[in-house]
């Protein structure tokens, strides 16, 4: 899929800043605007498309494994994802 604007909220760069993780979650950020529904879904999808999603960026030299919360809103035109929080992930996987 292209066409897909992605960004990153104020906060979740502060976080990502906090935690030496910069280019990777700019990494992300142009990954999800090639693949916007990456990771798993949190809850039902709205009437209106909008998705709240949940991916991982895997840990590399001194970043920790993170955790990543997006939202995907594919209407009205262009779609967009807002990355909207970052947090250490502790390795934990929900089945």
């Amino acid at each position: 899929m292209s066409g897909v604007m992605a960004a990153v909220t104020v906060r979740a760069a502060q976080r990502a800043k906090e935690l030496g993780a910069e280019q990777a979650l700019d990494t992300l950020r142009q990954e999800l605007e090639q693949a916007p529904r990456l990771g798993v879904r949190l809850g039902p999808p709205r009437q209106d498309g909008t998705e709240v999603r949940k991916t991982r960026i895997e840990p590399r030299g001194n970043v920790p494994g993170l955790a990543v919360a997006y939202v995907y809103t594919p209407s009205p035109p262009p779609p967009t994802v807002a990355i909207v929080a970052v947090t250490p992930d502790d390795g934990a996987r929900a089945d």
